[in-house]
């Protein structure tokens, strides 16, 4: 699916209360707003949405200037017994160039 990144987050150390390494990411996306339901009601632009990444994943991009347009797969995945959706893989497509 198509989509644009408007950040990313890698959170990578050792655990201060286990002493276990941990490594961690996040893809933050801007997703459209759905047409408003109605005359007379409103919905313009986008809002934020956050899915569990791959730090390598991530590292592909961090060269980029955000935002960024890519080709985002997603997938779901249980942990713990509850179902989220995370990403797969991530290709660049295009560079957005930021507002001046």
């Amino acid at each position: 699916m198509k989509m644009q990144i408007c950040g990313i987050e890698v959170s990578e150390g050792i655990s201060k209360k286990s002493g276990k390494p941990y490594s961690m990411g996040s893809l933050h996306t801007l997703t459209p707003l759905a047409p408003p339901m109605g005359d007379g009601n409103i919905a313009k632009g986008a809002m934020g949405s956050t899915y569990e990444c791959d730090p390598v994943l991530l590292r592909k991009l961090e060269h980029l200037p955000f935002p960024v347009t890519a080709e985002v797969d997603i997938g779901a995945q249980m942990r713990f017994g509850e179902r989220r959706e995370v990403v797969l893989d991530v290709r660049p497509l295009d560079l957005v160039k930021k507002a001046a």
